[in-house]
């Protein structure tokens, strides 16, 4: 999948014209993030549940057992967050099964990185294709007033 070519978000007029952050800082902060909370739709309220994953160029892959494998079977709309809300993405996409030409990529990576051996089996394991992300920087002390997130919130559609 190729990168899209950023742009401006629309937040309720908080943004600026400013700079747009590049691919690469997102790239970033995706591939080293240990955690990934991944929000799903139930029939009731949205369900968050923090997951381990690996971050290949545009798309997360994760497994899961846990309540949010039951709700992305009944909607496959998702929303991945990261810890950080200072430098923050979001990736807003289509979760799907991934496929067996991709099981070896992902028992190597994830054992690298968790040092943690998964099964060799592609059940509960998932990856999220991207539909939106946003990414921005705040200064968390509040004292600019803004202006780092103003200036800079950047967004990625993908087809």
């Amino acid at each position: 999948m190729d990168i899209p070519v950023p742009s401006r978000p629309s937040l309720s007029g908080y943004v600026e014209h400013g700079k747009l952050l590049p691919w690469r800082w997102v790239d970033k902060r995706m591939q080293c993030s240990r955690n990934y909370w991944i929000t799903a739709r139930t029939k009731g309220y949205p369900s968050s549940r923090p997951v381990w994953g690996i971050w290949q160029h545009t798309r997360l892959l994760f497994s899961t057992g846990s309540q949010i494998r039951e709700n992305i079977e009944a909607d496959l709309r998702v929303q991945v967050n990261l810890e950080s809300a200072d430098e923050l993405v979001i990736v807003e996409g289509i979760v799907l099964p991934i496929e067996l030409a991709d099981l070896s990529f992902w028992l190597e990576f994830y054992r690298d990185k968790y040092q943690w051996e998964m099964p060799e089996s592609i059940d509960s394991v998932y990856q999220v294709q991207p539909r939106r992300i946003l990414a921005w920087i705040c200064d968390s002390s509040g004292e600019d007033g803004g202006v780092i997130f103003s200036n800079i919130a950047t967004q990625w559609l993908f087809s």
